[in-house]
Formats: C-alpha cells, structure tokens, sequence
C-alpha cells in the first residue's frame, strides 16, 4: 500500500511538472490576485505615463484592453505577457524590487531578450498560479498590489516567496 501511496504522489507530481511546462493559452485573459478578488485586474500601464509612475497595477475590472493579457510561450516553459493597449512590442517587465527603474515595481517594456520578460506560471494550488521571471528566479513572485498603497506607490512588484494572497494569481480567459 505504501509503494502505491508512493507511486501515486510521484505521478502526480510529474503530472503538476508536465502540466506546468505544457501549459497552453490562447486568447486573451485577465490576471487577478485572491487577496484583491475577482473585482480587480492587472493592468498594463504605458512607460511614461503618470499612473503609477508608469508601472503596471491592479485596478477595477472593466472593459479596457490593459487589461487583456496575451501569454505567449516563449520556449524552455517561459512566456511572454504582453496586453492588447501596448501591443505586440511591450512585455510585462518584472523588476528588481530595490530598482531606479519604475521605483523596483513591474512594468510594461519594449520585448526584449531579457530575463525580466520570461515568466514561469507555476500552479499553486486551488486553481491560483504563481508568476516568476527568470531575473528574480524561483524565490520571488509578482505581487499584486492594493493600487492605494504606499507600498511601490500602488505598483504590481517582484517580492520573496510568501504564503501571501497577492502573490496568488487567477488566470480567467476572456470570453
């Protein structure tokens, strides 16, 4: 019974890996966090705008394309996350939280060949996902933000691994 037990929990690990590194999306999609709900959205931002000094951000959904996602694979079981506002060029951009750059919070780029822009989407149980970069690496995740904070002035940022509801992520497809 023990073997069993065992076999069991090593397939559905390699199942949880497999799914993850195969993961398809296609279409659009809005990105909310469990600790803002279902009434809030990420946001991509224009570069120079002063929302949020540019950076990307969590917001009320409605019907805007900032907040419609495209997940591109990206190869190696990275992707790319781009909305429809900015366009094909620009991808999310998660940055280093001491950063000069957008005050350390995520923001939208020119696509570049850039660790920044490829994302790990790691399921995290409970139909939520994680979002990493491979810059920050597997200890940090995208932290969607309460837009009032004072905290990266309101900004979605790269944070340390927590057990906190902002890092949990829904990924809703778009109707």
């Amino acid at each position: 019974m023990k073997n069993l037990m065992t076999l069991g929990l090593t397939l559905a690990l390699i199942m949880g890996f497999v799914f993850a590194q195969a993961q398809e999306f296609d279409g659009w999609y809005r990105l909310k966090t469990e600790f803002r709900g279902n009434a809030e959205c990420l946001e991509g931002n224009e570069a120079g705008s002063t929302v949020h000094n540019g950076a990307a951000f969590m917001d009320k959904c409605k019907n805007v394309t900032g907040q419609y996602w495209k997940i591109e694979p990206a190869g190696n079981g990275y992707y790319r996350l781009k909305t429809k506002f900015r366009g094909e060029g620009e991808c999310l951009e998660g940055n280093e939280a001491g950063s000069s750059v957008k005050g350390g919070a995520a923001f939208m780029d020119k696509c570049q060949n850039v660790t920044g822009q490829l994302w790990i989407i790691e399921p995290a149980g409970r139909g939520y996902y994680r979002l990493k970069t491979k810059f920050r690496g597997k200890e940090e995740s995208l932290e969607g933000n309460q837009s009032s904070s004072k905290v990266k002035g309101g900004a979605a940022f790269m944070d340390k691994l927590q057990n906190v509801t902002g890092q949990l992520w829904k990924i809703e497809k778009i109707k």
